[in-house]
């Protein structure tokens, strides 16, 4: 890239922006760089020089045919571009000079000519949606501009999809009756369904792709309807549904004539939805997501007109909140309705593009006034809409700069604004709001710009006008695959308050990792994504030399790969990663294999670098890294989430929530440990015991011995904050040695990333000072036990809570008898499951605060849930307390239990009646895996082979334990857990 004084030499640099004068507002709008957020490809050299097809005169109106070439020359728009081309070519000012100088100019120098009309143009946000054989790729036009980044084009992608579905499915060929039963549709519309958003999904994750477009205001109109976002639930039908009827009709007109442009109502309403759907989504999984621009007002002749007013999206806009919507084009003549959108909804933008150069002057400097009239300037964005003849960027770049002068000095010597309000009005138009909008990062790279327009903090992106953007972030590569229904495909303390679990912390979503992809080779775009995101890691962390692979296996042990940073770059690189055999979900404790182990097969360990982070607390040089237990498809050499991992089954449950009921889930646990003194024996190969460090210890008090533990319990705390980790209290425990780590709250899969992670520092660390920290539930009989209180809520727009509160919440309390084979794994946790010792009780029932019931009400739509101890793999013990929320709200099911405000076991009989409260917990190990292998619900939801391996693992270990003499099997569980 070459340097700012080459690339930018006549930018005008303001050096104080309070002081700066009416001069430099005028120097710096005709100097300073655009980013083009709407435009398309230049066309070939060979039909660069105009053809009836692509008539030059169409650089200055949308007519078409003798509309274009018999009248455009009397337009106000036609006769001021000739002039400013005649100046620009310095020939006479005629159509006909100006087509015979630039005919010598292409046949020259065609890509110098393209470099003139470039000048001035930062970054390009390209459309390549028009006749691919007549245009240069997208990539082509870099050697121009210093970014240019691609723009999908929705209709495009699907009609190429079904094309090629629909010869692979085998339907009949052109000129042929295309009569099939519509069953045979309804398969296929499934199929389209779940390929056209993955490779939606695909296309947002390749670094080259900056967004999307739709049409459908050509095609059908903007009055989107929103039917089919329920088309495609569990626990809908396809079968008599509207879309399905008009799906079947356009399938079979197009493959009878070979022509699979979509332009049927109900199928593009559907694919724009279908779109907004994975780009909500990828807020859940990434954190981010990308533009979704669309096409409005002023068009070609096969437009509707008045369904091309922005107005008719109020719907899909309020629809879809974490969607941001470009109206592109200035809407003309609906600029106004377009401008009103922008202002009163976060996720809508105004382009205020084509106008220039197609307008006159007057109405040029119109639209830019009405744009301002009521849309905040933060919310504005630039664009040429040039398209095939690079006079299209140049004149509308020349009318736009001229227009945005006349207009903002004319409000500076109105007394409407200051200068330096003005300046930042227009480089944030001209530039900052698009750099921001997609994410492009300009800022870091081109540190001059921001100094030159007055903004010399190149950490920040504050202005004066739009008070602050979105900083830099690497976006993720994230797993997100469609699910088949009903079948994966593939925290606060006590006293922290509710705010703790509320959507203020949406944001924090976990990333992750995907390496499918549609041609089943290796995605070089993902490949070349996580290899930025570890380069960015190490450069930030020099000194590590290995990472630890992680996975978490089914009897809760966390295991490690270890390699060096050169061999794990080269995985990344090249997409081979560590194969695992798949034994491991059928494994136990001590690696001897549970009833069914098989020792054939393997699953691959592919890792989430969203959850790369430094080992803290040992003298080692290393980090770890979470995975995904991915398996080649049977279809395709494809790698594709495995049914039996741990992870994935937790984010299909939180999809489902999010793409069913638009309800995220946020989760937070309560670590409790008990540190105590190992034993050795005299060889010290083995723990002959394990000893209380003191007596002399209580809840929330700091006596005489826990003061010696102070040290290293604050040590603990100050390294888990060095990874982000921010625990809001901590303190004492009940039992001798215990205390309680309260983990701030996330989305559930970076939940329990953060709940295992925690669990590593902590054993490090007592490690290091000479003790075991276990989890195990009971180490006093006398004494409280340790659990690891999972809380949890629901939130989502409106009045989410309240309509969805209660049937999430009658799912859980009908399915807890079975959740507790997950939450409480061993037969020694079940010596939690009694009456008066603050640790659920024993009934299934709930109550607001109430610490005697397995789930504690702490605020609407957030829950504690108590019979959950530290033993077990808590990805499938909260993805089954979702998968059964999830049932009792696709089941609309009646909350049957009222708050219970006591002890259930002490009420009586008489009273628990009353409250609906009559299902006792399961007391034992034994109960609670026979109400899991009878729930149909969980077994579904959950995937069948995943519960029949974790029932195999859980009933052997149990097995083999009672082998073992009572002191024999506290050692053996301690030692491990």
């Amino acid at each position: 890239m070459a340097p700012m004084p080459e690339l930018y030499p006549t930018l005008h640099r303001v050096r104080e922006l309070e002081t700066a004068g009416i001069q430099d507002l005028q120097q710096i709008i005709q100097t300073f760089p655009i980013i083009d957020n709407h435009a398309h490809n230049m066309l070939t050299e060979e039909n660069s020089f105009g053809s009836p097809d692509y008539p030059f005169e169409c650089i200055t109106s949308e007519a078409q045919g003798h509309a274009l070439t018999d009248h455009v020359h009397t337009s106000l728009a036609h006769m001021r571009g000739i002039k400013d081309l005649a100046a620009f070519y310095q020939c006479p000012e005629t159509l006909q000079d100006v087509k015979a100088c630039r005919y010598e100019w292409v046949r020259r120098d065609y890509a110098g000519l393209i470099k003139r009309c470039f000048e001035g143009t930062h970054a390009i946000m390209m459309d390549d949606g028009l006749s691919p054989e007549i245009i240069h790729p997208f990539t082509w036009h870099r050697q121009f501009v210093p970014t240019v980044s691609r723009i999908v084009r929705i209709e495009a992608v699907a009609s190429e999809l079904l094309e090629s579905l629909a010869h692979a499915a085998g339907f009949m060929r052109v000129g042929l009756d295309a009569d099939w039963d519509i069953s045979q549709t309804e398969s296929f519309l499934v199929r389209f369904n779940t390929v056209f958003r993955n490779h939606i999904r695909t296309l947002a994750n390749d670094p080259n792709v900056r967004g999307f477009k739709s049409v459908i205001c050509y095609r059908t109109g903007l009055d989107i309807g929103l039917e089919s976002r329920k088309n495609f639930r569990p626990h809908q039908s396809l079968t008599d549904s509207v879309l399905l009827q008009s799906f079947h009709h356009f399938l079979q007109r197009a493959v009878r004539d070979s022509k699979y442009r979509i332009a049927q109502k109900e199928v593009n309403d559907f694919l724009v939805v279908a779109v907004c759907d994975v780009l909500e989504k990828l807020v859940d999984t990434d954190g981010e997501n990308l533009p979704f621009q669309f096409h409005t007002g002023l068009g070609d002749t096969d437009i509707n007109l008045v369904k091309a007013n922005p107005a008719y999206m109020q719907p899909l806009i309020e629809a879809f909140p974490q969607v941001d919507f470009v109206i592109l084009h200035s809407s003309y003549p609906y600029t106004r309705e377009a401008g009103y959108l922008a202002a009163n909804f976060s996720n809508a933008w105004l382009d205020i593009g084509e106008v220039f150069p197609m307008l006159s002057r007057d109405g040029e400097e119109s639209v830019l006034r009405q744009a301002l009239e009521l849309t905040p300037s933060s919310k504005i964005l630039w664009s040429t809409d040039g398209h095939f003849y690079p006079e299209t960027y140049w004149l509308a770049n020349k009318h736009f700069r001229e227009a945005l002068e006349k207009l903002l000095t004319s409000y500076v010597a109105a007394g409407d604004i200051s200068v330096p309000q003005a300046i930042d009005i227009a480089v944030d138009i001209m530039f900052w709001n698009s750099n921001s909008l997609y994410k492009l990062d300009e800022e870091r790279k081109f540190p001059e710009l921001l100094r030159a327009c007055g903004r010399e903090s190149v950490d920040s992106m504050r202005t004066l006008v739009n008070g602050g953007s979105k900083p830099p972030s690497f976006r993720s590569n994230a797993s997100t695959a469609v699910a088949t229904p009903g079948i994966p495909s593939a925290r606060p303390g006590p006293s922290a308050s509710a705010a703790t679990l509320t959507a203020t912390n949406q944001n924090l979503a976990v990333r992750s990792t995907s390496i499918s992809t549609p041609s089943g080779q290796n995605n070089t775009a993902v490949l070349a994504q996580n290899l930025t995101l570890f380069d960015a890691f190490l450069q930030t962390n020099p000194g590590v030399k290995y990472i630890w692979t992680q996975y978490l296996d089914y009897t809760g042990t966390l295991r490690n790969r270890m390699v060096t940073i050169q061999q794990f770059r080269k995985q990344l690189a090249t997409g081979k990663y560590m194969g695992c055999t798949t034994a491991v979900s059928r494994l136990m404790q001590d690696d001897t294999g549970a009833t069914g182990v098989s020792a054939t097969g393997q699953f691959i360990l592919a890792p989430d670098l969203s959850t790369l982070s430094l080992n803290k607390g040992i003298a080692s040089p290393s980090a770890t890294v979470q995975t995904w237990w991915m398996i080649e498809s049977e279809h395709s050499h494809n790698l594709d989430h495995w049914d039996r991992c741990p992870r994935w089954l937790l984010q299909s449950q939180c999809d489902a929530l999010k793409t069913e009921f638009n309800i995220t889930v946020l989760m937070g646990f309560e670590l409790e440990v008990i540190f105590m003194r190992p034993i050795n024996n005299e060889g010290k190969s083995d723990f002959t015991d394990f000893a209380p460090l003191h007596m002399v210890h209580s809840w929330a008090n700091m006596t005489f011995q826990q003061l010696d533990m102070l040290p290293m319990i604050e040590e603990i705390v100050e390294l888990l904050a060095e990874l982000d980790i921010q625990v809001p209290q901590f303190h004492s425990e009940a039992a001798p040695g215990q205390w309680e780590f309260p983990l701030p709250a996330f989305e559930p899969l970076k939940a329990v990333d953060v709940l295992f992670k925690a669990k590593d520092v902590i054993r490090n660390v007592a490690k290091k000072h000479g003790l075991k920290a276990t989890c195990y539930p009971r180490p006093f009989a006398s004494r409280c036990g340790s659990a690891n209180h999972a809380h949890f809520s629901i939130n989502g727009p409106g009045d989410t809570v309240d309509k969805y509160e209660a049937p999430f919440l009658a799912g859980v309390l009908d399915h807890l008898p079975a959740i507790l084979a997950f939450t409480l794994p061993i037969e020694e946790s079940y010596q939690r499951v009694a009456a008066g010792i603050w640790a659920g009780g024993e009934y299934v029932c709930w109550g607001t605060q109430n610490k005697e019931v397995p789930l504690r009400k702490c605020d609407p739509g957030h829950y504690e849930l108590k019979t959950i101890d530290g033993i077990g793999n808590s990805y499938l013990s909260m993805a089954a307390l979702l998968a059964a929320g999830l049932h009792g709200l696709r089941q609309d099911l009646k909350l049957e239990y009222k708050d219970c405000a006591g002890d259930p076991t002490g009420i009586g009989e008489q009273e628990r009646e009353k409250l609906g409260i009559s299902v006792k917990l399961p007391d034992s190990l034994e109960k609670s895996l026979k109400a899991l292998d009878r729930d149909k619900v969980l077994r579904r939801g959950l995937g069948y082979a995943a519960v029949d391996d974790y029932v195999a693992v859980t009933e052997s270990l149990m097995q083999k334990l009672r082998g073992f003499g009572d002191e024999k099997r506290r050692l053996w569980l301690m030692a491990r857990y």
